[in-house]
């Protein structure tokens, strides 16, 4: 499937601000990350956009992934055609007054869905190619790599994913700006016969920082990623990685907001040639809901921005609760 160029990405902008009227002062990120299924058991640490004055944070956020990739090199060859549900559940707090922690765990369902035919709908909608899709059974689940490594999925299969614990110290944060550095590590809770994880330890550090406005928030984060090991694709995912985000938030009113956020990563694994295995780009796009004082329903979808770089679509919703306010 093709990625979202400007041409393109201008009325899927369009469809959300006709589907979601209205915006509050939200989180600066939606609490997403690539779910690509060939290298989601690797450490990729979701956005920490919490401020000092948070307190307790619990979050739960279920991704909806349907994608389909089929691609042949002299060295490597992948079929990707599947369905991926993925929940995330998340526990943060302060630590000591310019100090927060979380904990976050995944639980990852795979199987062959029930989206092939609205994805179709969808594609045709906004005119976007329906790729390989038409020449492929729907519902159907098949995972294969071969190459640097061997992936062989042809069952529906449930399991939890890598546990992994964050800490973050803050800089700078108050009304109008926020610069905070995190690290964190990933056990091996996984399994990197079923994807879920990568067989070792892993670790990442970053940079977040954030400008708020009384009707905009502009976030961004920087950061690099490093698996301790690889039982995935034989040692040749065992290098840094690079990740970035970037998200711009517009406020419509006190209970709603729009946001359109890009999620970028380096190459996880070492010469290959593979673009689901290389650099992507996601786009994201959707809103948020304040439901009392301290919840917050988040929803969207995202699109590969970049050809065949990451999933063809997936759809999130999630929900927060803050024991403090922003």
């Amino acid at each position: 499937m093709r990625g979202i160029g400007g041409r393109r990405a201008a009325p899927l902008m369009a469809a959300s601000l006709l589907f979601f009227p209205g915006l509050l002062p939200a989180d600066e990120f939606f609490p997403f990350r690539d779910e690509n299924p060939l290298v989601r058991g690797f450490y990729l640490p979701l956005p920490s956009d919490s401020r000092l004055t948070d307190g307790q944070s619990l979050s739960a956020t279920l991704s909806l992934t349907n994608t389909i990739n089929v691609e042949n090199r002299p060295q490597e060859s992948v079929f990707i055609d599947g369905e991926s549900d993925v929940i995330r559940l998340t526990y943060e707090n302060t630590l000591w007054q310019s100090w927060r922690y979380r904990f976050t765990a995944p639980i990852i369902h795979d199987s062959g869905g029930f989206l092939d035919s609205a994805v179709a709908s969808w594609h045709r909608l906004f005119g976007l190619p329906q790729g390989q899709r038409p020449f492929y059974p729907k519902n159907e689940i098949v995972y294969a790599y071969s190459g640097r490594g061997n992936v062989d999925i042809t069952q529906s299969q449930t399991g939890i994913g890598d546990i992994s614990g964050d800490i973050g110290w803050y800089a700078v944060d108050d009304a109008h700006r926020t610069l905070s550095f995190w690290g964190g590590l990933a056990a091996p809770t996984g399994s990197a016969s079923k994807l879920t994880g990568d067989g070792a330890w892993d670790g990442a550090v970053w940079a977040h920082g954030a400008l708020r406005w009384p009707k905009w928030q502009l976030a961004a984060e920087l950061g690099l990623a490093q698996p301790f090991g690889d039982e995935i694709f034989a040692g040749y995912a065992h290098k840094t990685s690079a990740f970035a985000r970037f998200a711009a938030t517009r406020a419509l009113g006190s209970q709603w907001s729009v946001r359109a956020q890009l999620d970028g990563q380096s190459g996880r694994v070492e010469d290959s040639d593979i673009r689901l295995l290389g650099p992507s780009l996601e786009l994201s796009i959707g809103a948020v809901r304040r439901l009392g004082e301290h919840w917050r329903l988040e929803f969207g979808f995202a699109e590969d921005a970049a050809v065949n770089t990451a999933p063809d679509i997936a759809f999130f919703l999630g929900i927060r609760r803050q024991s403090g306010a922003k």
